[in-house]
């Protein structure tokens, strides 16, 4: 969402990209702003309905009106899933860097944020790395292309070995009894 901080609620330019892509069958990208996702992943359900889109609209509104668009995006950003058991950029940082979200480097940052639209697909411990990677570098990219950091730092960080900075795979580290967790976890997809 480049434009979060010059639009609203919602983005007219969104939602028209959402509802031709809808119309021609053509994915032009998602129509909904950094707010109304974060309404949909804290305040809703993933259901596919008007009357849900109509909602998300209202709350998305509300939020505008109450919030600054600094505090949307940290709401958002300590929400959203990076897969695994990581809910938030906090979390995240932990599980594939061990250490604070603050203390990332631009690398590591910009991997965190070519996550977040299919955390398990794009996860760097999966099958996926070099499709996450070119995500990462498209971020880095847009990064710079947006004003953000300079193209130097842009290639500097591209050049970095992100992939050898990530802690070992700990699928279970944060969870007090596994064996039980992924158990019930079974038996929530079987039903």
């Amino acid at each position: 969402d480049k434009d979060f901080y010059k639009h609203g609620a919602f983005s007219i330019q969104g939602i028209g990209r959402a509802f031709s892509g809808v119309l021609f069958g053509v994915n032009r990208g998602g129509g909904s702003t950094i707010t109304q996702q974060y309404v949909k992943n804290a305040l809703l359900t993933d259901e596919r309905s008007v009357s849900r889109k109509i909602k998300e609209l209202i709350l998305a509104i509300e939020i505008e009106q109450l919030y600054k668009k600094d505090d949307i995006l940290k709401l958002y950003l300590n929400e959203i899933p990076y897969g695994s058991t990581a809910y938030g950029v906090q979390a995240a940082a932990k599980t594939y860097f061990g250490k604070d979200a603050k203390d990332l480097t631009l690398a590591q940052s910009a991997l965190l944020a070519a996550m977040p639209q299919a955390p398990s697909y794009y996860s760097p411990y999966g099958p996926n790395k070099a499709i996450l990677l070119k995500r990462q570098q498209r971020v880095l990219s847009n990064m710079a292309a947006q004003g953000y950091i300079t193209q130097s730092q842009a290639d500097a960080a591209a050049k970095e070995d992100i992939l050898a900075q990530l802690v070992p795979y700990r699928p279970y580290a944060n969870i007090t009894a596994p064996h039980f967790v992924q158990y019930v976890r079974e038996q929530l997809e079987n039903e």
